[in-house]
């Protein structure tokens, strides 16, 4: 699971040489956020000998979620410490509030001082801010710290899907607060009236929660959020993106999309056998098995079943539809195939070929000795009962009721979806 990075921005002219004792509050900050559930980064973590305070620094900021300002007597004045809370203050602002900045003053600084320090044009008066007193000492941080990131720990510590969450609040990004709320109300998630940021990260955790059906027709709380706020996304090809993503995440059982993932970016062979009977099918399995935005490639081609050679007929059509997608009509040599798909393969996950059709052992044998870095899915409903495929993978599959509802739900949600604007 992904745990929030908080960049720690301080003196190090906060020494016991100095006489100063910030430092102790410092490690005790950094413990308190593993505690917590959060990545503490501070800079003598990321700098190395010779390197260039500010390109690195800086650029690690960046790729952080928020930033607590350590204001100790020493930062007061320090040109370090006011550019890192420039650039946080940048990030706050382009991330909409998403990226958290919390300034808290350490012993011997008072927020009066704040105006009339090196610190003063930042107005950080503006923040909620966070006195650390000396009578509570170093090993009782203040409560409010773990109240502020509490909604930051939520919605991107605790969730187990980071890419495909982002990806998702970005795209309800201008759904209303009434909206937002009565969805995570349906969900039965809990929100942040003051925090719009955390509701959207909410809603979409509990859109992307598996909620498994007995039989076709079954009320599903994912369904009712989805009718609701779906048709006040304004962007048609958000809300179809949407629906690509939901579904699968609310129906593929969890353990078969690790099996599959488990095949896919496996080292041996990669063959997936999954029952199932709707063409749809598979294309669930692998979204929900890639577990990011982009789900991998897949193919399906379409072998003629009245040729005299059927297995030489499947290599030619798979060798066809990788080099239609990736060599873009080239013809190219077994090396530079298996470069080229050893590249896509680095950059977007397995290129996966799915055959409707149950596994034979000789088309098998001959598939992974042409294509060892394909993945292979046969989807057919004989498929997870085959026999003589001791390589192969037997992937979790849906009783036919729950498959049905499934197809049945992507397809009145990919309706509703493209309904005019």
């Amino acid at each position: 699971m992904a745990r929030p990075r908080i960049f720690l921005s301080h003196s190090s002219q906060c020494t016991p040489e100095s006489g100063c004792d910030c430092r102790s509050y410092l490690l005790a900050l950094e413990a308190h956020l593993v505690d917590l559930g959060c990545e503490p980064i501070v800079d003598k973590g990321i700098l190395n000998g010779g390197d260039l305070w500010y390109g690195k620094v800086l650029t690690e900021i960046k790729k952080c979620h928020g930033m607590i300002l350590l204001l100790s007597p020493h930062a007061l004045d320090s040109y370090y410490v006011m550019v890192e809370a420039i650039v946080a203050d940048a990030e706050r602002a382009w991330t909409d509030d998403a990226f958290v900045v919390l300034p808290v003053t350490l012993p011997g600084v008072r927020r009066r001082q704040l105006p009339d320090s090196g610190l003063g044009k930042l107005n950080l008066g503006r923040f909620d801010m966070v006195d650390w007193r000396r009578q509570y000492g170093p090993d009782r941080p203040p409560a409010k710290i773990a109240r502020t990131l509490r909604p930051l720990v939520e919605r991107q510590g605790a969730l187990p899907y980071p890419e495909v969450t982002d990806f998702l609040v970005g795209r309800i990004s201008d759904l209303s607060d009434a909206a937002l709320e009565h969805t995570a109300e349906i969900l039965g998630v809990a929100t942040f009236a003051y925090a719009r940021a955390h509701s959207r990260y909410a809603v979409v955790q509990g859109l992307l929660a598996e909620r498994p059906v007995e039989n076709v027709g079954d009320s599903c709380a994912m369904r009712k959020a989805v009718k609701h706020f779906l048709p006040k996304v304004k962007s048609r090809e958000h809300r179809q993106e949407i629906v690509d993503l939901v579904v699968p995440f609310a129906r593929v059982p969890k353990k078969a999309a690790d099996q599959l993932r488990l095949v896919g970016e496996g080292a041996g062979d990669r063959v997936a056998l999954l029952g199932s009977t709707l063409k749809e099918t598979p294309d669930m399995y692998v979204r929900r098995a890639s577990e990011t935005p982009d789900s991998w490639m897949v193919r399906k081609p379409a072998p003629r079943h009245d040729a005299a050679d059927f297995v030489e007929g499947v290599i030619a059509e798979v060798r066809a539809c990788v080099l239609d997608s990736i060599g873009f009509g080239m013809e190219h040599d077994d090396e530079t195939l298996r470069r080229l798909l050893a590249r896509h393969e680095a950059e977007s996950g397995p290129f996966t070929i799915v055959l409707y059709q149950p596994p034979d052992a000789e088309l098998l044998d001959r598939l992974l000795v042409a294509f060892p870095r394909l993945l292979f899915v046969f989807a057919h409903e004989q498929a997870a009962t085959a026999r003589g495929c001791r390589s192969s993978a037997r992937i979790a599959g849906l009783t036919p009721g729950q498959e049905q509802d499934m197809v049945i739900t992507h397809r009145e949600f990919r309706k509703l979806a493209g309904a005019r604007e």
